[in-house]
């Protein structure tokens, strides 16, 4: 499972940098699904710095926010 994990990462930050925003957006809800996942923080706050105009709302980092918050006690429940 951690190499899935590691996977999950490189792929989002990959796809961070290189491909659509929103490629991130599905690598940041399968980790934070899976796993109490740190990296869905860093790929909010990595995808607002690269690809939003300065001056507006963090929303990939608001969002890995609300997705690591909303979806604990339901990873909790299913996955534990």
């Amino acid at each position: 499972m951690t190499i899935l994990r590691i996977t999950l990462a490189a792929i989002g930050f990959f796809s961070a940098i290189l491909l659509s925003p929103w490629v991130t957006g599905v690598a940041m809800l399968a980790l934070a699904f899976l796993w109490r996942a740190w990296e869905v923080l860093f790929l909010g706050l990595c995808i607002d710095l690269l690809w939003s105009p300065v001056g507006h709302i963090p929303i990939f980092t608001i969002g890995a926010i609300l997705i690591v918050w909303v979806l604990e006690p339901i990873r909790k429940e299913f996955l534990v």
